[in-house]
This record gives structure tokens, C-alpha cells and sequence, in this order.
């Protein structure tokens, strides 16, 4: 999706930057809204596809957990979960 939207902005530059450092200095999975808060932002249609970007990229990873309403929502994290492996002894 990176490709698609090749343009610098000044935007995308702050978002790129900072983003994937603040997620990985701090711990746990952060939704959308948590993710902006985290970089001053608000969590618009923007913010929304440069997530989608870094996650493309690699440089984020999404997760889908259960909300406690019993939705279904995606976290975002730079931590990679290892499938379990079984192993034979």
C-alpha cells in the first residue's frame, strides 16, 4: 500500500518516525485511538492509512483481539507473536 502513495508529506514523515518508536518503548497492544494519543494525533481517515502503511511494511504488526463487549478489534504492536510450535521431545 506504501507504493500506491509514494508522496513525502510532512505528515507521513512525523507518523514514520515517531510512531513505531513510541509503540516500542512502551508495552502491550494499543488500539487506533491510543495509538494517535500516543503521537498527539487524532485518529482520522489519515492517521488511519499511514497505521495500514507501517503494518504493510513490517514495521508494525496487527493483532486481532477480543474487546470485552465481544467484538473483535485489531492491536497494534511491534512485537511478533510466535506461533505455538509442538516439539518433539
Amino acid at each position: 500500500m506504501s507504493s500506491n502513495y509514494p508522496r513525502q508529506t510532512a505528515y507521513k514523515e512525523y507518523v514514520f518516525s515517531n510512531l513505531p518508536q513510541m509503540v516500542a518503548s512502551g508495552a502491550g497492544l494499543y488500539n487506533l485511538s491510543e495509538l494517535a494519543s500516543l503521537v498527539g494525533l487524532k485518529p482520522t481517515n489519515n492517521f488511519r492509512r499511514r497505521v495500514r502503511q507501517l503494518v504493510d511494511d513490517g514495521r508494525l504488526t496487527a493483532t486481532p483481539v477480543f474487546t470485552p463487549r465481544g467484538g473483535i478489534e485489531a492491536r497494534y504492536s511491534t512485537r511478533f507473536i510466535e506461533p505455538i510450535v509442538e516439539r518433539p521431545f
